[in-house]
């Protein structure tokens, strides 16, 4: 029976892609006389003819470590064998049996040698799976199945070539690594000047780096293979990953103005430093707060037209774009918001507010006839007046109904009804506003406005209270479908 010996083979150099021939067995140390009976019978003979020697083994671990020596050779055996079933196509399945294989072998005593046709399989699987994994760009994985490979099944002509694969892919890899890692800290920059210089510098090594890649790969003489082959394209690939890593970083830069819009438009005034009583914000503070933010946005967008001119062959004129409809849109956000303002500011000077807020047969009386149909009310009321007081409700009559208005106090005071925001009074006389109440039809403290859809100009009511006898009134505003039938 053909034997090679399994030896420990550290491989250190890949020099001209030769690799040292197989090595011997290691010495034994354990003086036993069975042990050693049992290695000469695995080594002369076969692993299974060991097992008889060392059954006589007198200590049980040395007994069971020896034994377990076969278990470990059967073992590797039959994941070697296990790949006669497994298809060529199926690449994880075969390195893991190599692995397992390679596992179990290495495991053995350095004294305890392989029989050569195992060796032969081994050496056809390992050297298989190696050139994959350079196809791969595995280079560390195969460079360590490498070492191991030779070391498990001794050195052969297959081990030599894929040696002179890992060399030069390893080659490959260390200067593609080189460039990548250039490009890693260029993009690592915080300035973006120097970033983009340094990407720039990077880029411009690559025709040399390439040159001396091509050279190796030539003169490894193993260019066709498919490690080499991968790992030679892959690189080629380096140029453009750093192409795309630098548009990226312009991207990213473009973005960041549009970003900063965004959290410039989302900035909140500090707690506590509005106009108002204790630092509370009036609506006057928050309409200065938005103006500072448009303006603040508007500079950055300039900033980002002076960003793209400098670069304006990397800074396309659609990011301008995209950012102008951004910023745009806030300043549109902001129009509304300050429309929104002025509402507020409107609706604050109205005065006090009936409730509910919109009344009008849409939610008649149930207790009212047909004839006599009302609303139900909008109530009111007041303590400590010591001025004319002002109110405002909002009322829904649909078009081309003669329904009437009645604002209704439990004293004598005088309202007046008006059909816009009086202020608070003050615009009654500047603008001279007609009074809407039928005194001819009021009945008691009851203060009509007949036919209000035609008389009010929108679905608001405004009205006057004013000073009585009395700091306290209350009363109720409501729809009639008819108030002049109803107080006959």
């Amino acid at each position: 029976m053909k034997i090679r010996k399994v030896g420990i083979f550290l491989l250190s150099v890949f020099a001209a892609g030769l690799i040292a021939s197989c090595a011997t067995g290691g010495k034994l140390s354990d003086s036993d006389p069975a042990v050693k009976r049992g290695v000469t019978a695995w080594n002369t003979r076969e692993p299974q003819a060991a097992i008889a020697y060392w059954e006589e083994i007198e200590d049980s671990a040395k007994k069971k470590k020896w034994l377990n020596m076969v278990n470990l050779y059967e073992a590797g055996v039959k994941a070697l064998e296990s790949t006669d079933s497994i298809k060529a196509s199926n690449e994880p399945k075969l390195l893991q049996a190599c692995n397992t294989a390679l596992n179990k072998f290495s495991a053995l005593d350095p004294a305890l040698e392989l029989p050569e046709d195992i060796c032969d399989m081994g050496s056809e699987l390992t050297t298989g799976r190696i050139d994959k994994l350079l196809a791969q760009e595995r280079v560390s994985e195969a460079k360590k199945m490498l070492k191991t490979g030779v070391s498990v099944y001794g050195s052969s002509k297959e081990f030599d070539t894929v040696a002179k694969e890992v060399e030069v892919c390893e080659t490959i890899a260390n200067k593609k690594n080189s460039l990548l890692n250039q490009a890693k800290k260029a993009g690592e920059k915080e300035n973006f000047d120097d970033k983009i210089a340094a990407f720039d510098a990077t880029i411009a090594k690559y025709p040399a780096v390439e040159s001396e890649v091509n050279a190796a790969v030539q003169a490894s003489g193993v260019k066709d293979t498919a490690g080499v082959s991968s790992c030679a394209r892959a690189f080629k690939k380096v140029r453009q990953d750093i192409v795309i890593q630098r548009s990226a970083a312009f991207r990213e830069e473009a973005y960041s103005y549009r970003d900063r819009m965004g959290e410039e438009f989302a900035r909140q005034p500090e707690e506590g430093t509005g106009t108002g009583k204790n630092g509370a914000f009036t609506v006057y503070d928050i309409r200065n707060h938005y103006q500072s933010i448009g303006k603040n946005m508007d500079d950055i967008f300039a900033e980002l037209e002076a960003f793209q001119a400098k670069y304006p062959k990397d800074v396309g004129l659609d990011v301008i774009a995209e950012a102008k409809a951004q910023k745009d849109d806030l300043n549109a956000k902001i129009s509304q918001i300050n429309k929104e303002i002025a509402v507020k500011e409107e609706i604050e000077s109205r005065g006090k507010t009936v409730m509910p807020l919109m009344i009008g047969l849409f939610n008649a009386d149930p207790n009212s006839t047909a004839d006599n149909q009302k609303s139900r009310p909008a109530k009111f009321s007041a303590t400590k007046q010591t001025k004319s007081e002002y109110w405002w409700g909002m009322v829904s009559i649909p078009a081309g109904k003669m329904n009437d208005l009645v604002i209704t106090l439990k004293d004598n005071r005088t309202v007046r009804v008006f059909n816009q925001n009086t202020h608070s009074g003050k615009d009654i006389e500047k603008k001279g506003l007609q009074d809407l109440v039928s005194k001819q039809n009021k009945v008691g403290n009851s203060w009509p406005v007949l036919n209000a859809g035609k008389n009010l100009t929108s679905d608001k009511y405004f009205f006057e209270i004013q000073k009585g006898k009395t700091d306290s009134y209350s009363g109720e505003v409501v729809v009639y479908n008819s108030f002049v039938v109803r107080s006959r």
